[in-house]
């Protein structure tokens, strides 16, 4: 009677190894562990990037942006660098504007899928800290009056 017992808990685990199903039997292949997800930036084309030495935010006229990028983390839950902000003031037009160079540290994060690749994700959300003594210029209206406030720090949709 013992034997019996042996016999059929063996037939019972050997049937949850190889599984059935609609009549046919499959074997069942170990689990492998899931990949992490490759975490990207994507650029004016939308072409996915990791790591970029620059990025274009204002993809019209490339009239500002980041360059001279050295990444310190490229992680799942934000990436950070150092490097350049620039930012074209388009005085007396944006053709003939001076571009100004601002040191900043970069933070990506955020977190959406990558169209075409699937188990890829994006990074979402740009902040920038600016590092340097004089800040790039941001307009607002107050009052009725623009006025120019110069943040410590800003923060943009990724593309």
């Amino acid at each position: 009677m013992m034997t019996r017992m042996r016999v059929a808990a063996v037939i019972f685990a050997g049937a949850s190894l190889i599984g059935v199903s609609g009549g046919g039997v499959a074997l069942a292949s170990a689990s492998q562990p899931a990949r992490p997800a490759k975490y990207v930036v994507l650029n004016c084309s939308l072409k996915p990037e990791v790591a970029p030495r620059a990025l274009v935010m204002a993809c019209g006229d490339a009239g500002f942006g980041l360059r001279r990028l050295h990444w310190t983390s490229w992680t799942s839950h934000m990436a950070t660098a150092y490097g350049t902000f620039y930012q074209n003031n388009c005085k007396p037009s944006c053709a003939n504007g001076h571009i100004y160079d601002y040191p900043t540290r970069a933070v990506l994060w955020g977190s959406g899928a990558v169209k075409g690749h699937p188990g890829w994700r994006r990074y979402t959300q740009l902040t920038l800290i600016f590092t340097g003594k004089v800040r790039p210029p941001v307009y607002v209206l107050r009052n009725g009056k623009l006025v120019t406030i110069r943040p410590i720090t800003q923060t943009f949709p990724a593309i």
